[in-house]
């Protein structure tokens, strides 16, 4: 199976024809990682919330950032490699699809973060337009918090254009030339 895609680890295992009883155990332990995943999602969706009473959501959204002890840097290399951000997407829960183009590499993918949290909660704060350079307005401000990481670590040769709404896909573009 090429790098570039977007399968999760159970269905990559069910594809391989895994044992039943790797694909239960895989199982398992996939189902255990969401539930830590989708708690510490929501507890980033509450810093930025508390943090941006009495503050302006990107000043929030950039401290955050710049005081993460493990940096973006750190997750996928200080260059934009498509195959790390496959391997990225898919360690977050996404699934989707990805097109290869000559000059660059799509990811549309239901995001498995903040996208997820945003399907689970509709209610979810939300930037106002221009509130965060770069996002548009009406999106989470997790959705916020992951595009200015994004350009802060790649500039536009990784780009993100969050979905308007919860159901639909975020669209990830990285530059291969």
């Amino acid at each position: 199976m090429s790098e570039l895609h977007l399968d999760p680890l159970p269905e990559q295992l069910r594809k391989m024809g895994a044992p039943p009883e790797v694909q239960a155990l895989v199982e398992a332990e996939h189902a255990r990682w969401r539930q830590l995943h989708d708690r510490l999602v929501a507890l980033i969706v509450q810093l930025i919330d508390v943090g941006a009473e009495g503050r302006p959501v990107a000043e929030v959204i950039d401290e955050l950032i710049g005081g993460a002890t493990v940096g973006i840097d750190d997750l996928v290399g200080t260059t934009v490699d498509a195959s790390e951000i496959a391997a990225l997407l898919r360690s977050h829960g996404s699934v989707g699809e990805v097109d290869e183009q000559e000059d660059r590499t799509v990811f549309r993918h239901l995001c498995g973060s903040g996208g997820h949290y945003w399907r689970e909660n509709p209610q979810v704060a939300m930037v106002a337009e221009g509130e965060v350079p770069g996002v548009p307005g009406d999106r989470p401000r997790y959705c916020a918090r992951c595009v200015r990481s994004i350009e802060a670590h790649a500039g536009g040769a990784w780009t993100v254009d969050p979905p308007e709404h919860a159901d639909q896909l975020c669209i990830w573009t990285v530059l291969t030339r």
